[in-house]
């Protein structure tokens, strides 16, 4: 379900003081560093937090999330009024919406853009799944013309009512994505083009709703955009336009920053960042909802004759594992100083819970990986390991620095409770194709989220086919039960019923063996003011300006 974002800004608190690039753009166009390639800037098909974060300034969704991570209404008038069964949602329109060329935003465009996501496919717009998996009548790679009984139908031209196929207490989380953006049937099949190609998407005249529109595209090199005077709030929007630059190199990305050609550096090079005078121009990103765990293979019933599949079916195997691992250790190679901490459970922070952050809100009563070394060599001790006998496993990973370290760190720690960790390195798109397929001992991983509830992280071990991948809770009754409990409730019931589902998967069967949390450092223009973002890393320029 989940596909990785690249990182991206959150929360933003600047460090005070003046080094680094005190320049700024003369006429008003913030210029943005991105460290990769901006893929089409078609709202169903982006999957990417470079293009969502473009998409960000030009479109909006009917629900959007606050700095803290709630979704609160924004092009829709209140919160959805939702039926008794939890089944049906209501959503009204604000008045005054209008797109870049006049137009009024209506509610059809909201259940065209819907249909055609679901229509395109998970294949090739990753996130239409949050639509075929939720709204009834929603068939994935369907024609849009033969989803007669497609859940989500315009009242009328304020009014949308949508109906799920099953209960979905965080459905107004999903609402926020990208995904779920309008789109204008008339431009998007202008000429007779199918309603399938994101063709229109590279013409700066596409009609859009938000703070910027379009000016110049061209994906391979830099985007820019223009301020919006249809945007509802446009006497707010204080730049005359962003500019986003792809620099996939770190480093001359960090040196545009220094010699003034960049405002905003959102891939730098994270040494060259903390130290010296640029820590003046580091932003803290708190929260960033990523974590670092490790995947255990617990599943894998093709195991032939390796012991250490063998030996990783057993909970208190995994546990001794997670209880061995040193992360302080880690950290302190890493040298991500305040920007990384040890990491007890698979969410991260930055997801809110019952009465303040789920995680923190779990660690106060109970830690669900911690370390500890002496219970970790009982338990190897008692499976009949010692210095003379250790539990030979692979570890995978992509191969890159960052990863190496992690690898080599929890390599050390381990020998301390018998087991050889060997450390087996592969090009990132074919270990990304063996994870996937199941085909690791151990393996690394990481998740942002792309909506913000325990539910982004809780949902990917829930009923995956892969059990190697998930680490065999496709076979775990149990664990689906627990999730299926928490989302019968609401409110805090939920969210506690949550904590217990968390607990099952990594205290009690050790499926997966957290690390760290962290973020990466960004340099900004100290000049600049009023960007806004939220924890799942899209930032918002509309209020950001010059001081």
């Amino acid at each position: 379900m989940k596909k990785l974002f690249t990182l991206a800004v959150c929360c933003l608190v600047v460090l005070a003081g003046c080094g680094g690039n005190e320049g700024g753009s003369s006429d008003g166009v913030l210029r943005v560093g991105v460290g990769g390639d901006i893929s089409q800037l078609d709202p169903a098909t982006a999957d990417d937090s470079i293009t969502a974060n473009i998409l960000n300034q030009t479109y909006e969704g009917l629900y959007t999330l606050d700095t803290d991570g709630n979704a609160v209404p924004n092009l829709a008038t209140e919160d959805a009024k939702v039926s008794e069964d939890g089944l049906t949602y209501t959503v009204t329109l604000k008045d005054g919406i209008k797109w870049s060329d006049g137009q009024d935003l209506k509610a059809e465009d909201f259940v065209y853009a819907w249909k055609r996501a679901a229509a395109i496919g998970n294949a090739n717009a990753y996130y239409s799944q949050f639509i075929t998996e939720n709204i009834k009548g929603a068939v994935e790679s369907g024609k849009i013309e033969d989803m007669t009984e497609f859940g989500a139908v315009a009242k009328d031209d304020k009014t949308i009512e949508i109906t799920l196929k099953k209960r979905t207490p965080y459905f107004q989380a999903l609402l926020t994505n990208t995904v779920f953006y309008p789109l204008r049937k008339d431009f998007v099949e202008a000429d007779g083009a199918d309603y399938k190609s994101s063709k229109w998407s590279s013409n700066p005249e596409a009609p859009v709703l938000s703070a910027f529109k379009f000016s110049s595209i061209n994906i391979k090199d830099e985007v820019v955009l223009a301020k919006n005077e249809s945007y509802y709030d446009a006497d707010k929007v204080k730049l005359s336009g962003v500019s986003f630059k792809v620099m996939p190199d770190m480093d001359s990305e960090t040196n545009a920053f220094k010699t003034g050609d960049l405002d905003f550096a959102t891939s730098v090079n994270r040494e060259t960042a903390l130290q010296g005078d640029l820590k003046e121009n580091v932003y803290v990103i708190d929260p960033f909802v990523c974590n670092y765990f490790m995947l255990v293979n617990a599943g894998n019933e093709n195991d032939g004759s390796s012991d250490a599949l063998k030996a990783l079916k057993d909970p208190e195997i995994r546990k001794a594992i997670s209880m061995g691992i040193d992360r302080a250790a880690i950290l302190q190679i890493l040298g991500y100083g305040d920007l990384a901490y040890e990491l007890h459970g698979l969410i991260p922070k930055g997801i809110p819970g019952a009465s303040k952050d789920f995680r923190e809100e779990a660690d106060e009563t109970n830690k669900l990986a911690v370390t500890d070394v002496e219970a970790a060599k009982k338990i190897m001790e008692s499976k009949g390991y010692s210095a003379s006998k250790m539990l030979k496993v692979a570890y995978s990973y992509n191969d890159n620095q960052m990863h190496k370290d992690v690898a080599q760190s929890m390599q050390a720690s381990l020998k301390n409770i018998y087991i050889d960790l060997e450390l087996t390195p592969t090009e990132k798109e074919a270990f990304f194709d063996d994870r996937d397929k199941g085909k690791f001992e151990l393996a690394r991983h990481a998740m942002t989220a792309d909506f913000i509830d325990p539910m982004a992280y809780l949902s990917m071990y829930y009923n995956d086919p892969g059990s190697a991948k998930a680490g065999n809770t496709a076979d775990d009754k149990k664990y689906e039960e627990l999730v299926d409990k928490a989302n019968a409730l609401d409110g805090d019931d939920r969210i506690n019923a949550l904590h217990e589902a968390e607990k099952y998967l990594i205290q009690e069967q050790n499926y997966i063996i957290p690390l760290f949390g962290y973020s990466e450092p960004y340099l900004l223009n100290p000049s600049v003011k009023g960007i806004t973002s939220s924890p799942e890393g899209h930032y918002r320029l509309h209020n950001a300006y010059f001081e």
